[in-house]
C-alpha cells in the first residue's frame, strides 16, 4: 500500500466547486467520461499550495494554447503526479523541491476555464483507474480527510441512518447539513435514538437495508446518547509510581472508594488546601488519583502520577501534608437525583419517601448507580440541571451500588465554588474541545492547523463556539479524544472572538472558515404559502419537516413570518420581491422604478422580521419568461428583460447595500405561443443579468410521466452554462396527479440527495406549503403529511 497522501489543502478556501467525473456531457469531446479532476474554490489572486512533498516537473507560464492555461505539475512518491491548472502566475521553477503547503502560484481562470478557481488533477504513472485514460485517478479520497473525513474516536452508538441524508465515502459517512435522525431499526417508524448534527462523521457497520444504512456514531456527538457500558477506570498510582502529592478542588472530582477521577477539563494540583496556593500543574481530565487524606475545606489531598500532567510540573519545597482520612465520609459517590423526591436545605439534601435512584446523568436515561435511601443525608454537589440535582452521598449510606461505576456527568459548580484559573506555571486558560482533524498533536500538546480552530464547549459540531484559536497557536491536551474532538486548554491571551463566516463566497483577503462545511451541504426547505397568509397549520408543517431553508414572499403576513423565524432561528432564507403583473387587459407594463417602489417596503419589512446576521438572498421577481409575469409588457425577450432587471438591481443595491440579490427562476420548458418563451433561449439572452447577480434561482418540476431525472437534467444544464454561479432551487415539485403524497415525500428526499453532488447548489425550497389556487393542489404539503415524512430523515 502506498504511503502517498495529501497533506495540505491546495487553496485558501476548503470548498469544492465541481467533483471528479461530473458533467460528462461537457467532457466527451475530449475523450473523457467526465470532469477529470476536482475544481476547488480559489478567488482571483488567492494562493495555491502543494498538496504533498515532491519535485516540480513542469511549469507553463503561457496562458494561451493549452486547456490548463498557466499550470504547474509535481511528481510525488510512488508514481503520483498532481497538476494545478488555470493559474494567474506560477511562483516555482522546474526541478524545485517543494513541501506540502508550499506556495505554487496564484489563482485565475486562464486556459479553458469559467471563473477563477483551481483545477486539480491527480495521475499515477503506468496505472489506470476504472475507464479513465491518461493515468487519471480520482483525487476525492485524498481530499476528504482534509475536510474532516477521519475515523472518529469512541465510544460509539450503533443505529440506522437514512441513506439519502448521508454522504458515503469508503467506510465512513457524513451527516448532510441539517443532520439526520439516528434510529434503532431501519425504518422511518424505528425508535429515534437522537439527532446527529450535520457534518458529523460516522462509521459504516453494515449494508444498506431498505432506505437505511447501518452506522456507528460517536456518542460524544449526541446530546442524548444511551448510557454506555461502564469502562474500567485507569488504575490509581502505586507506591512505586513517579507521583506528586497535592491538593485538588473537591468539586471537580468524582470519588470511588479511595480513588478520585478528574473531571473532563482537568484540575490544578495545589501545594496547600486553598485557592491562592502554588499551582503545581494541570492534571488531565479523566485521570485517576489516589485519595491520601482527609478533606480540608474545599480541597482533598491526592496523589497523581507525573505522566497524567499536561505541561510543566512545579513542586515547591514545602507541600502541606494530609491528615489521615476518615474512611466513611470521604468514600462518597456522586450521582444525579430526581428533584421532586428531595428535601434541600442549603447544601444538605435528604432523600424522600421510598428513596431516590442516583443516576449517571441528569435525565431519566442515565444509568442507575445506587439507591439513595429514604431519610438518608447527602450533600448538594453543584447546580441542578432540569429535573435533577447532583448529590454526593457516603457509600455506606447507599444501597444497591453497582459493581463498576460508569462515567458520571460532572455538575456545574456553584458560582462561589469556582476556582480561579491557574497563574503559575500555566497562563490563564480556557477549557474546550478542538476539532481533532484540524490540530497537530505532539504528545500532551497540540497546535492549531493552517486555518485555526473554533473552540467548542462540547465535543459536537453544533456545540457552542467559545472562541477562535488562530493558526499555529499551542494548546494543552487534557484528555483522550471523544468522537471528532479532543479536550484542550487554551491560553486566554490567544483566544479571539468566535469566528463567523460570511454567507457569501469569500474574496481574496477574507479569513478562511476554520471548519470545512459538510460535503453534503445543500439545504432542504419549503416554499411558504402561495397566498398572502401563512397559517398556523402551515407553521406546523414547517416544524414537522425540519427545514434548512425557507422561501417567503414579501407580501406574506408579518405574524406568520415571525412564527417561522421563532421556530427556525438558524435556517437560510429566500425572500421573493412579489408584484402581480397581471391586469384585466393583459400584462401590466411596469417600469424598474415602479417595481422597486411597489415592493421595497414589503421586502424591508420581511427582512427586518428575519433579523440581522442571517443568511438571506432576495429573489427579484419570478418566471419573467411568462406573459402573466411581464413578458410582452415591460420586456419582449431575455435581452430586454436583462436591461429592465439590471436597472431594478441597481436601485435595490443602492437602497439595501450589503444585501444579496439573485436572478429569478424561470418557468422551465420550451416555447408556448402566447404564454411562454423557451427558458434556455431566454436566459442566454439575459446572461448579462445573471452574471451581475449574486446568484441564480431556478425552477424545475417532474411528474409520473416526466421523470425526476429530467428535472435533474434541467438543473445540470444550468450548471454547465453558469459553472461557478451559486444556485438556489427556489421551486421544485412533482406537480401532477398520479403519485401518492408518501411517494412524493420520498422523491423529495431523493432529489435532495442528488443535489448534494452538485456543490454550487445551495439548496432547494419545494413548492408549496399551502395554496388556495386549485392549479397547485398536487403540490400542496399541508394536510398530506409530507412534512412529517420528510422530517423523519
Amino acid at each position: 500500500m502506498s504511503d502517498f497522501k495529501f497533506e495540505a489543502w491546495p487553496t485558501e478556501y476548503r470548498s469544492i466547486n465541481q467533483y471528479f467525473g461530473a458533467n460528462p456531457q461537457n467532457y466527451s469531446q475530449f475523450g473523457l467520461p467526465g470532469h477529470e479532476g476536482v475544481d476547488i474554490m480559489a478567488p482571483m489572486g488567492s494562493k495555491i499550495f502543494a498538496v504533498a512533498p515532491g519535485r516540480i516537473t513542469r511549469v507553463r507560464t503561457n496562458p494561451e494554447g493549452h486547456n490548463y492555461g498557466i499550470h504547474v505539475r509535481i511528481d510525488h512518491i510512488d508514481g503520483y503526479r498532481t497538476i494545478y491548472a488555470h493559474l494567474k502566475q506560477a511562483n516555482v521553477r522546474v526541478g524545485q523541491q517543494v513541501q506540502a503547503g508550499d506556495l505554487l502560484g496564484l489563482a485565475n481562470d486562464t486556459g479553458n476555464s469559467f471563473g477563477s478557481h483551481l483545477h486539480l488533477t491527480l495521475k499515477k504513472k503506468d496505472e489506470s483507474y476504472k475507464n479513465w485514460p491518461y493515468h487519471i485517478f480520482d483525487p476525492t479520497p485524498f481530499l476528504l480527510p482534509l475536510l474532516g473525513f477521519q475515523k472518529p474516536a469512541g465510544p460509539y452508538t450503533d443505529g440506522w441512518a437514512y441513506t439519502s441524508g448521508i454522504t458515503i465515502a469508503g467506510e465512513l459517512a457524513q451527516a448532510n447539513t441539517g443532520g439526520i435522525n439516528l434510529r434503532k431499526t431501519p425504518s422511518v417508524y424505528g425508535r429515534k435514538i437522537d439527532l446527529v448534527p450535520g457534518g458529523t462523521i460516522m462509521i459504516l457497520t453494515g449494508n444498506k437495508r431498505g432506505q437505511y444504512t447501518a452506522v456507528k456514531v460517536p456518542s460524544a456527538a449526541l446530546k442524548n446518547a444511551p448510557t454506555p457500558e461502564p469502562e474500567a477506570p485507569t488504575p490509581p498510582p502505586t507506591d512505586t509510581s513517579a507521583t506528586v502529592d497535592g491538593w485538588a478542588f473537591a468539586t471537580y472530582l468524582s470519588l470511588t472508594g479511595r480513588n478520585a477521577v478528574v473531571g473532563q477539563y482537568g484540575i490544578n494540583l495545589r501545594a496547600k488546601p486553598n485557592r491562592q496556593a502554588t499551582n503545581m500543574g494541570l492534571v488531565r481530565g479523566g485521570s485517576t488519583l489516589q485519595v491520601i487524606g482527609k478533606l480540608s475545606g474545599e480541597y482533598l489531598p491526592v496523589r497523581a502520577r507525573r505522566q497524567d500532567f499536561s505541561g510543566p510540573i512545579n513542586v515547591p519545597e514545602s507541600v502541606t501534608p494530609a491528615e489521615p482520612p476518615q474512611t466513611d465520609e470521604t468514600d462518597t459517590i456522586l450521582g444525579w437525583a430526581f428533584n421532586q423526591n428531595l428535601t434541600i436545605n442549603d447544601r444538605q439534601v435528604i432523600s424522600g419517601r421510598f428513596g431516590t435512584n442516583l443516576r449517571s446523568k441528569p435525565n431519566r436515561t442515565g444509568q442507575k448507580i445506587a439507591l439513595f435511601p429514604e431519610s438518608a443525608i447527602g450533600t448538594v454537589a453543584g447546580l441542578a440541571e432540569g429535573e435533577y440535582t447532583p448529590v454526593k452521598v457516603a457509600r455506606k449510606r447507599l444501597k444497591n451500588v453497582v459493581g463498576r461505576l460508569p462515567s458520571i456527568t460532572q455538575p456545574k459548580p456553584f458560582p462561589e465554588d469556582k476556582e480561579p484559573e491557574p497563574t503559575v506555571p500555566i497562563h490563564d486558560t480556557t477549557p474546550g474541545w478542538a476539532f481533532t482533524a484540524a490540530i497537530d498533536i505532539d504528545g500532551g500538546n497540540a497546535d492549531a492547523g493552517l486555518y485555526g480552530i473554533n473552540l467548542r464547549d462540547a465535543p459536537r459540531r453544533d456545540a457552542k463556539n467559545i472562541g477562535f484559536v488562530p493558526a499555529n497557536q499551542s494548546m494543552l491536551i487534557t484528555g483522550p479524544a471523544q468522537g471528532e474532538y479532543t479536550p484542550v486548554r487554551v491560553d486566554d491571551n490567544i483566544i479571539e472572538k468566535p469566528f463567523s463566516p460570511k454567507p457569501t463566497d469569500p474574496e481574496p483577503g477574507d479569513q478562511p472558515n476554520p471548519e470545512p462545511i459538510p460535503v453534503g451541504h445543500a439545504l432542504i426547505g419549503l416554499h411558504a404559502s402561495a397566498d398572502p397568509t401563512i397559517t398556523d397549520a402551515e407553521v406546523a408543517e414547517f416544524k414537522a419537516m425540519r427545514p434548512g431553508m425557507i422561501k417567503v414572499l414579501s407580501f406574506h403576513n408579518p405574524d406568520g413570518v415571525q412564527k417561522l423565524v421563532n421556530n427556525h432561528p438558524d435556517v437560510s432564507w429566500v425572500v421573493r420581491a412579489f408584484l402581480d403583473f397581471r391586469s384585466p387587459n393583459g400584462t401590466r407594463n411596469i417600469s424598474p422604478n415602479q417595481f422597486f417602489n411597489d415592493t421595497i417596503n414589503d421586502v424591508r419589512r420581511t427582512i427586518n422580521i428575519i433579523g440581522s446576521g442571517k443568511d438571506v438572498v432576495i429573489e427579484l421577481h419570478n418566471e419573467p419568461n411568462l406573459v402573466p409575469e411581464g413578458l410582452s409588457g415591460a420586456w419582449k425577450d431575455g435581452a430586454t428583460f436583462a436591461q429592465w432587471w439590471l436597472e431594478v438591481l441597481r436601485i435595490y443595491r443602492q437602497a439595501m447595500p450589503g444585501s444579496r440579490f439573485i436572478y429569478p427562476g424561470l418557468s422551465p420548458g420550451s416555447e408556448v405561443r402566447g404564454l411562454k418563451q423557451d427558458h434556455i433561449q431566454f436566459i442566454e439572452a439575459s446572461r448579462a443579468a445573471v452574471e451581475a447577480a449574486d446568484g441564480l434561482a431556478i425552477h424545475t418540476y417532474w411528474s409520473n410521466v416526466y421523470p425526476m431525472s429530467r428535472a435533474i437534467d434541467v438543473l445540470d444544464d444550468y450548471i454547465s452554462r453558469f459553472r461557478f454561479k451559486p444556485i438556489w432551487i427556489t421551486e421544485a415539485s412533482n406537480n401532477k396527479s398520479g403519485t401518492s403524497a408518501s411517494r412524493k415525500a420520498t422523491q423529495y428526499l431523493q432529489f435532495w440527495r442528488d443535489i448534494q453532488q452538485r456543490p454550487t447548489v445551495r439548496g432547494v425550497t419545494y413548492f408549496v406549503a399551502s395554496a388556495s389556487d386549485p392549479n397547485f393542489k398536487e403540490e400542496v404539503w399541508v394536510g398530506r403529511n409530507i412534512g412529517k415524512r420528510v422530517g423523519r430523515r
